[in-house]
C-alpha cells in the first residue's frame, strides 16, 4: 500500500518490510512553518511528499486523503483486501438494473477506479463484480459522513439521484450518511432486434442507510450527470450522457431503472 503523507519531512521515513521508498517535490502555497517550542523548522514552499511502498501485492494502490475523506484508488479495477476489525461483517450489496421507455436492458459491467468506506470495515479485492443485470460490491456496511461527503463531491442534488422515491419525486434529495462509495467506467448493453449495442458512462454508486436494515441507493455523477428538470424530473429522469436513469417506484430499495438516449 502507498501512503501519501503531506508536509512530511525526510526524517519521518518509516520503516516497512522491504519498502521502496521514493520523494516527490511539490509546490505548495498553503503550506506554512511548523513551529516547536522556540525553533521553527522552514519548510518554505517545497513540501516533500513520502511514499512508502509496502512490499505486498496490492503494493501499487494508492491511497491519498481528499478534501472530504478517505479516498483509495483501484489497480486494474482491484480493491486493496482489508479483513476488518473484530465485529464487522462483510456483505455482499446487491445493485440492480432494468430497462424501461421499451428498452431491454441486457447486462450492465462496472469498472471501479476510486472508492471509499469507513475505517475497519473490511472489503474484498474483488470489490465490484457484476453478473447480468446485477452490480455486487463487496464490502462492510456502517453509515459515515466522510464517505457522503466523498459522494457529494463536486456533485449536487440535480446531478445524483436516490433509488427509491415517491411518486412525485424531484431531484432535491441528498444523503445524510452512506455505507460506502465507488466511482468507475459503468457500461450498459441493450438488446436490439437480435444485436446488441452498448452505452458507457462513470458514475458513482453509494449505499445509503435507513432506520432498519432497509439499504437505499444513490447514484449520479458530477461530470456527467444532470437532471433536465430538477422539478420535474419523470420525464428524462437523471441523464448521464447517453443514458437516463430512474429511480425503482416499490418495495425495491436497491433498483434502477435505465434507458439509451437518445430514444
Amino acid at each position: 500500500m502507498k501512503y501519501c503523507m503531506h508536509g512530511q519531512s525526510s526524517s519521518a521515513v518509516a520503516e516497512a518490510c522491504d519498502p521502496v521508498v521514493s520523494f516527490v517535490f511539490c509546490r505548495s502555497s498553503w503550506l506554512r512553518p511548523r513551529v516547536r517550542g522556540t525553533k521553527m523548522l522552514a519548510v518554505g514552499h517545497w513540501a516533500v511528499v513520502l511514499l512508502v511502498v509496502a512490499a505486498d501485492e496490492d503494493c501499487s494502490l494508492l491511497v491519498v486523503n481528499s478534501t472530504m475523506g478517505h479516498r483509495m484508488y483501484t489497480k486494474d479495477g482491484y480493491c486493496a483486501q482489508k479483513a476488518g476489525d473484530s465485529g464487522t461483517t462483510l456483505e455482499n450489496n446487491v445493485l440492480e438494473f432494468e430497462g424501461t421507455k421499451g428498452a431491454t436492458l441486457y447486462s450492465v459491467q462496472f469498472t471501479p477506479k476510486w472508492y471509499a468506506f469507513p475505517p475497519g470495515q473490511p472489503i474484498r479485492k474483488d470489490c465490484a463484480t457484476y453478473d447480468g443485470t446485477k452490480l455486487t460490491f463487496r464490502v462492510g456496511r456502517r453509515p459515515s459522513e466522510d464517505v457522503r461527503d466523498e459522494f457529494m463531491s463536486g456533485a449536487n442534488k440535480s446531478s445524483i439521484l436516490k433509488s427509491r422515491v415517491k411518486l412525485d419525486w424531484k431531484c432535491d434529495q441528498i444523503p445524510e450518511k452512506l455505507n460506502f462509495v465507488f466511482e468507475g467506467l459503468a457500461t450498459f448493453v441493450f438488446r436490439h432486434g437480435d444485436g446488441w449495442f452498448g452505452r458507457e458512462v462513470t458514475l458513482r454508486f453509494a449505499q445509503g442507510h435507513n432506520s432498519g436494515k432497509a439499504y437505499n441507493w444513490w447514484m449520479g455523477s458530477p461530470e456527467t450527470c444532470h437532471c433536465p428538470d430538477s422539478d420535474n424530473p419523470r420525464s428524462d429522469g437523471l441523464v448521464c450522457r447517453e443514458l437516463g436513469f430512474f429511480p425503482y417506484k416499490g418495495p425495491n430499495n436497491h433498483k434502477f431503472y435505465v434507458y439509451p438516449r437518445p430514444i
